[in-house]
């Protein structure tokens, strides 16, 4: 559903704040001067609140104009350019960092998006297919002439949507051999790039000192709905640990990863203590919302509704 301005309970999620570059084409960030306009628009036509306040706004059918602003990933450029500008006109936000990276590990999205900036999205197709034949697995190649789902990745041209969503298909461990072999290739440092992508363990914690949320958005971020039971509750446990020993206390938000959440996540996620589950449904939140369950738009949607304006 595209954004309407005349809707009153919006939550926004941004990834990527920076200038477009050259150099990194598999994301699409949000420009700086963008997020700005954003930021000032939600501030002069309503409220920027936290995410419980707006769910509690939208459940009383409230007509005041709420919004709330959330960032997955924990990634650096959004603590170098967005949160100057937050504090700038005095907001709040909620920030979903990946656990691994405290570590110096990168998601496996994060590597995908790095390779669809040195490779076009066909060759690294090539590359897959090629690897899932010498592997002997039984994977039905992926496409070139189709979309493997229309239900996500609808921004991103066919090959490259489809190249990201072979690598969620197949089993977590499949998916780390094939982009380990494909950075192999290329000769990337893997710890070196996850300290030039994500927030550091200290940044993230006085983000949480400075008044902003800081929840949950898993250790290694796998599309959970696409997980087993187990492995979904080990990825809860593990993020819930790394994040109580950081801040102290548990985190009552999870922003899915992938966007993904089933009746099976959202149970195993109720009963880890989580009071509120964020998507990327694209419609506003309204008073029939399940609070483990809420919709999100996109910077985009966001940019496209102001542009109309």
């Amino acid at each position: 559903m595209p954004l309407s301005l005349n809707d009153n309970h919006h939550l926004i999620n941004y990834h990527y704040v920076e200038d477009p570059r050259d150099d990194f084409k598999g994301a699409h960030p949000c420009p700086i001067a963008e997020f700005e306009r954003q930021v000032k628009f939600m501030t002069e036509h309503g409220r920027v609140v936290a995410i419980p306040e707006l769910v509690d706004a939208a459940l009383q059918e409230s007509e005041e104009k709420l919004f709330a602003i959330t960032f997955d990933d924990g990634l650096l450029d959004q603590y170098e350019n967005a949160v100057p500008i937050l504090k700038k006109y005095a907001t709040t936000a909620a920030f979903f960092p990946i656990t691994k990276t405290f570590d110096g590990l990168m998601p496996q999205t994060h590597k995908m998006h790095l390779l669809l900036s040195r490779f076009p999205a066909e060759e690294l197709i090539d590359e897959v297919n090629g690897f899932i034949r010498r592997m002997r697995w039984t994977y039905q190649p992926i496409p070139k002439d189709r979309r493997i789902t229309e239900k996500r990745k609808l921004r991103d041209d066919v090959l490259t949507a489809n190249f990201k969503e072979m690598l969620n298909v197949v089993s977590a461990g499949e998916q780390e051999s094939i982009l380990n072999a494909l950075f192999e290739k290329l000769e990337l440092n893997e710890k070196e790039l996850s300290g030039d992508f994500f927030m550091t363990p200290e940044q993230l914690k006085g983000l949480s000192d400075s008044g902003f949320e800081i929840g949950y958005h898993s250790h290694n971020h796998y599309a959970l709905d696409l997980q087993p039971r187990e492995v979904v509750k080990e990825e809860f446990q593990k993020s819930k640990e790394y994040l109580l020993k950081l801040l102290n206390k548990f985190p009552t938000t999870i922003s899915y990863p992938h966007g993904g959440a089933n009746k099976m996540v959202c149970d195993t996620a109720r009963a880890e203590g989580f009071t509120y589950g964020l998507t990327i449904e694209l419609r506003p939140v309204t008073s029939n919302d399940d609070p483990m369950l809420l919709p999100r738009y996109d910077t985009n949607d966001l940019r496209d509704a102001l542009t109309k304006a």
